[in-house]
């Protein structure tokens, strides 16, 4: 019997989003804060196209196969911009909004996802919660 395992890929069509949640979020003070303009924002309210009872406010900063397949390069990008303002994320999380950088992909049972010890640094520095969030559904 051969005690060999395969490692399976790496998780495909990825993409790296900051997220900035909350039931009295401004999406445009968000915006004025932090001075990057969003991929992405909703005001709160009930979502037609979220889940059902989702009703948080979003602002979003993505990063996705439009601009680059390279998930390194995908994070990058997102910590790039937020790394200069971590002390104004983390202000956001003390005033009670929910704060998350998300690593999302469509994986296999046994995909895999890797990030390098630099890359790990880099995001526990920022002080918020990484997500990973892969999709097992078929293609």
């Amino acid at each position: 019997m051969n005690n060999d395992h395969q490692q399976g890929g790496a998780w495909v069509l990825t993409d790296v989003t900051l997220i900035i949640k909350g039931s009295e979020l401004d999406p445009d003070e968000v915006t004025k804060e932090l001075d990057i303009q969003p991929t992405a924002v909703r005001p709160p309210g009930p979502d037609r196209w979220g889940p059902p009872g989702e009703v948080d406010g979003q602002w979003r900063l993505q990063c996705n196969e439009h601009s680059t397949r390279i998930l390194s390069e995908q994070l990058d990008t997102i910590l790039t911009a937020a790394e200069s303002r971590s002390n104004k994320l983390k202000a956001f999380l003390l005033e009670g909004f929910k704060v998350t950088l998300t690593i999302g992909g469509y994986a296999d049972s046994d995909s895999q996802i890797i990030l390098s010890p630099a890359e790990l640094s880099r995001v526990a520095r920022l002080g918020i919660p990484l997500i990973l969030a892969p999709s097992l559904s078929e293609r």
